[in-house]
């Protein structure tokens, strides 16, 4: 099942024609004025999902067959000439964080084996190898695996850890994998794996089962009783994590959106019931991070069942000694996002907005003094310097003692980072401040964001799998990776404001040369290179479209951009012929009409004075 998105429901004759229908009843206005018969009109939610299989057995069937003519395959030696092994998680893993120069590639066979697991695989259910690229031996297997097997390997390699999704080894163990789930893990499972190794159908096959799982998923969503199970928010969940994985523009950007929006109903559709499980707590817990991402993203008011719930879940939970300061801090988040989303829609007096963002700063202060000294071993972290090491930042790196710590504490510095900005903005628009005070709280509010940016450098080699025993370093990388993006982006934009846009724009264009004029390019050159770490080695691309941002592509959102702009940031984003973009026109208007910086933009608008532009 495939949504084909909005069809016409016009006339037949209409619809030949490319006119438009005007619908009228019993017989359109072009049919009566051409003298023909008019057809009637489509029912479009009928035409909206259509059944594709056939359709999709064909093309893979075609494109098997002229393969197959090519010959083009690489082919590894005979079975007899390999080492003798079998397919574990530890054979699958690219170990690329390790740097490891024998990198390794997927070659398809042109042998076929039948797919055992009783889902149409459409021509992927061929057998592969794992050949190392320095040579032709392959890497050991007595068998060689199905591309399903291939790709569900690296999956539960990649995302289930202690701590994160543990519950799907037991229930791929007890064989309770629903069907959508098990295309969503094997779409996910593939399209990681293609980012950072060669797979020769590791792209076509993950699309493919991204497009089933998603027709089964529309098909579950309509079921009141399936669309209320766990699978179906896992798959939902799963399918978002395929967009970030794959996401090369910004349609993915507003797919990932439309799959938190649907996360977001089921949640509300599971009510608290979905509270008596641990795996119940676990996803909503996680998904409602991915909500507040969206809503701050976006200056958008939180759903109210976030935290209205809030009471029955703690009730529900017997770790919470252990979600404790998670909770804490999401709601701090939950109220801040509130305001932003107020602030947006002017529906809050600039004193009050400014009180409020104020006393949601001592929040977080108090918070991290609190978790840090009252909430357990596994809350609390050290600072430790080691020796010079590229993946470390200034020789600093937090030692943290395991799950959900280093990815909690780097959300509570991002968030400090956007609340100062907030701060900052709302009191340049007072006019209760002399000049001297603003300049004061100017830079105490940069001096808040240094210092949150050293802090989540410091954290960040734990989520990559970087820190030096006895450091804690996640063992699912690629989901503790997914969760530094944000950081690192916000990161990133104080370093920009601390090197200015006059040497920022030197620094894109020689920053080989320019990292050794101060500590900011410095930094900004190992944010950065974070973020390109997470693309090409990790294998989540969508950190590369947050790095463009950096580098000056702010088409992707408008709520960070420099101080001082000028024209020349036009032709960082596709503009050769020197004209300036209308979005940046607009832009540099709104900061002359104000002389100010204006913080709180979303949705393309503008707050300037009390007008939205």
């Amino acid at each position: 099942m495939v949504y084909r998105g909005k069809p016409s429901a016009g006339c037949e004759a209409c619809r030949r024609a490319k006119k438009r229908c005007t619908l009228e009843v019993p017989a359109c206005l072009r049919c009566v004025k051409l003298r023909k018969d008019c057809s009637g009109y489509r029912d479009t939610t009928e035409l909206q999902i259509q059944d594709e299989s056939e359709a999709v057995k064909r093309k893979a069937l075609k494109q098997k067959a002229r393969q197959t003519t090519a010959a083009t395959y690489l082919l590894a030696p005979p079975a007899a000439q390999a080492l003798s092994g079998t397919l574990t998680p530890a054979s699958t893993n690219s170990d690329s964080s390790s740097g490891s120069d024998e990198a390794t590639e997927i070659v398809m066979h042109s042998s076929s084996w039948s797919d055992d697991g009783g889902i149409e695989t459409y021509g992927y259910d061929r057998n592969l190898a794992l050949v190392s690229r320095s040579g032709s031996v392959p890497l050991g297997f007595s068998m060689r695996p199905l591309a399903a097997e291939v790709a569900t390997t690296h999956f539960f390699n990649q995302f289930t850890a202690s701590g994160h999704w543990n519950f799907l080894r037991i229930f791929r163990q007890n064989d309770r994998i629903d069907p959508c789930l098990d295309l969503a893990i094997r779409a996910c499972g593939m399209a990681a794996l293609d980012n950072v190794e060669y797979v020769s159908i590791g792209r076509d096959y993950a699309r493919t089962m991204y497009i089933e799982a998603l027709g089964l998923l529309n098909a579950a969503l309509r079921d009141p009783e399936r669309s209320k199970t766990d699978e179906s928010l896992l798959a939902v969940a799963m399918l978002g994590y395929y967009e970030n994985l794959v996401c090369d523009s910004r349609e993915s950007i507003q797919s990932w959106k439309a799959h938190i929006a649907g996360a977001t109903q089921l949640l509300k559709i599971r009510g608290p019931a979905q509270f008596r499980s641990l795996i119940g707590r676990t996803l909503f817990r996680e998904t409602r991070v991915q909500i507040m991402i969206h809503c701050i993203w976006d200056d958008l008011q939180p759903p109210s069942f976030l935290w209205d719930w809030q009471d029955e879940l703690q009730a529900q939970s017997v770790e919470w000694h252990i979600a404790r300061p998670a909770d804490e801090l999401i709601e701090i988040c939950y109220e801040f996002a509130k305001i932003r989303a107020r602030v947006e829609r002017r529906t809050v007096r600039d004193e009050e907005a400014l009180a409020k963002v104020n006393e949601i700063d001592r929040r977080m202060v108090r918070w991290s003094i609190n978790t840090m000294t009252n909430s357990g071993a596994l809350w609390h972290y050290t600072t430790m310097e080691v020796p010079d090491d590229p993946n470390i930042w200034n020789g600093m790196v937090h030692v943290y003692h395991g799950n959900p710590a280093p990815s909690c504490w780097n959300t509570f510095r991002s968030m400090r980072i956007l609340v100062t900005r907030s701060q900052e903005w709302l009191c340049r628009r007072l006019p209760i401040f002399t000049d001297a005070e603003r300049t004061e709280q100017t830079a105490h509010f940069r001096q808040v964001r240094r210092q949150m940016t050293d802090e989540i450098c410091a954290g960040t080699p734990a989520a990559l799998g970087h820190a030096p025993s006895p450091a804690y370093n996640n063992p699912a990388v690629l989901v503790s990776a997914y969760g530094s993006i944000w950081p690192l982006f916000f990161a990133g934009t104080c370093a920009l404001e601390r090197l200015g846009t006059t040497k920022w724009d030197a620094f894109r264009e020689t920053p080989s040369q320019t990292t050794k004029a101060s500590a900011a390019s410095a930094q900004a050159a190992w944010l950065l290179g974070r973020l390109e770490h997470i693309s090409s080695v990790v294998g989540l691309k969508w950190a590369a479209g947050i790095a463009s941002a950096l580098k000056g592509d702010f088409t992707l959102h408008t709520d960070l951009m420099p101080d001082e702009i000028d024209d020349s940031w036009g032709l960082e984003i596709g503009h050769h012929d020197g004209a300036t973009p209308a979005w940046l026109k607009r832009m540099q208007e709104a900061r002359r009409a104000r002389g100010q910086l204006p913080l709180l933009v979303g949705g393309g608008r503008t707050v300037i004075g009390d007008r939205i532009s």
